[in-house]
């Protein structure tokens, strides 16, 4: 079994580095909002002489901005690829998710149009991921990369593992439920605690695989805001007179592509660790 340490991985990668990473990134807007131009070696110099009161203040400024980035990431970006593809857990077994948006019911019009609308919101606050998602995973079939099925041999073991492992711990019956379906159900919860709980030598896999993508969750998050708060720095600064600067707008699209290449990680490793857990069973010859 793992140790547990006061201090994790996840700890690190999951909330200190993204709180950090924020805070030097509000350093570099404001070190664009302040010069023309860019200089490495003066953002550096002004940086280094910033007092963050200590350097425990630092870290738990750091610390706590990494906790909100986490939840705002979970419930936008993670939800945002859920929304979008379906939990790894269907779509490896061949169960995708047809649509983004919810489809219309006419006895459930009032509650398609506010699932509708959050999934608006949503993709709105995250555009710069959600459209290059559109262009890039969509049209140019990027997607092949972060989301694809198995072949049928893997397919058949796992659902066939699935069903046996529901019916060890006795969960298709009346007191649970009579008839489970893969495609309905939420079964993978069961499948990661029963792998984590007997698998002791793959735990340390499965945990780096957790804080890798709640770290690119986050990092994808982070330049989402950035390149938001980049586009409104543009639009202050247009002067008609003046000629376009391709220069901002290289910047603007390069933020952009980070957000959704670190979108792209993050399902990556996403589907990593649900395949780490459903792997696991289809190997435990007690199922």
């Amino acid at each position: 079994m793992t140790k547990q340490n006061p201090f994790s991985l996840y700890d690190f990668l999951g909330y200190l580095i993204p709180g950090a990473l924020l805070i030097y990134s509000y350093l570099i807007i404001e070190y664009f909002n302040s010069n023309s131009e860019f200089n490495l070696e003066q953002f550096i110099d002004i940086t280094s002489k910033r007092n963050f009161d200590g350097v425990f203040m630092f870290i738990v400024l750091s610390y706590s901005l990494g906790h909100l980035l986490s939840f705002l990431s979970s419930i936008t970006i993670e939800k945002f690829g859920n929304w979008k593809y379906g939990y790894p857990s269907k779509y490896l077994i061949g169960y995708n998710t047809a649509n983004y948006w919810v489809k219309k019911e006419k006895n459930n019009f009032k509650k398609n149009i506010n699932n509708n609308f959050g999934r608006f919101v949503i993709a709105l606050i995250i555009l710069p991921t959600s459209l290059l998602d559109l262009i890039l995973g969509n049209i140019f079939g990027l997607r092949k990369y972060y989301q694809s099925n198995l072949d049928e041999f893997l397919i058949k073991s796992i659902k066939f593992k699935v069903n046996r492992l529901i019916k060890k711990l006795e969960l298709n019956n009346k007191k649970v439920i009579e008839n489970f379906n893969a495609r309905e159900h939420d079964f993978h919860r069961v499948v990661s605690h029963y792998a984590f709980e007997n698998c002791k030598e793959h735990q340390f896999r499965m945990v780096n695989y957790v804080a890798l993508y709640g770290f690119l969750r986050n990092l994808s998050l982070i330049f989402n805001f950035l390149s938001w708060i980049y586009l409104i720095y543009i639009i202050k600064s247009i002067n008609f007179n003046n000629e376009i600067d391709y220069f901002k707008i290289l910047i603007l699209i390069l933020l952009m592509f980070i957000s959704f290449v670190g979108f792209m990680a993050f399902m990556k490793f996403y589907r990593r660790y649900t395949l780490e857990g459903l792997m696991l069973i289809v190997i435990d010859k007690d199922l």
